[in-house]
């Protein structure tokens, strides 16, 4: 029942990655061009932080919506393990941890790789395929901290004093 719960997370993961996918490319995308202000002649140095700025409101939109996704599986699969009267160790967090984030990275290279169609939203300019995999691994390994972190305070067993 836990490696269920622990899977359906990690799908939803994925379909949130898929669906935000666009946002991710256009942030990495304009991440890639920040080198070109400091090339030798370089003017438009004056329009940085509006870049920094729609850098940040991007990755800022795919990681949220993605966090708040994972969180609201987290929350119902904790439920029903704690209505099972399961636990969840810090072992079989971490090993869950280590292998989504591994199986997260390479997913998403072969999905760019082969130019899928669930890869919504995509830009016509593609930025570097293995930053764009580790950006979205990184996001992954955030969400599933804090999904395992849930999932363990809700079905850590409380002792009364």
């Amino acid at each position: 029942m836990k490696f269920a719960v622990f899977a359906a997370i990690f799908f939803v993961s994925l379909a949130a990655t898929c669906a935000l996918f666009g946002w991710l490319e256009s942030s990495v995308n304009m991440i890639e061009g920040l080198r070109q202000f400091f090339q030798p002649g370089a003017g438009t140095i004056v329009f940085s932080p509006i870049l920094l700025l729609f850098i940040g409101l991007g990755l800022g939109v795919f990681v949220g919506v993605s966090l708040l996704a994972v969180v609201a599986a987290a929350v119902l699969g904790g439920a029903l393990l704690r209505a099972q009267a399961l636990t969840v160790s810090r072992s079989f967090a971490q090993w869950f941890l280590l292998t989504a984030v591994i199986c997260y990275f390479a997913i998403i290279v072969f999905a760019i790789e082969q130019n899928v169609p669930f890869l919504l939203d995509r830009p016509r300019v593609h930025p570097n395929t293995y930053l764009a995999a580790f950006v979205a691994a990184a996001n992954a390994a955030l969400s599933f901290s804090v999904a395992a972190l849930i999932i363990r305070k809700q079905t850590s067993k409380v002792t009364v004093p």
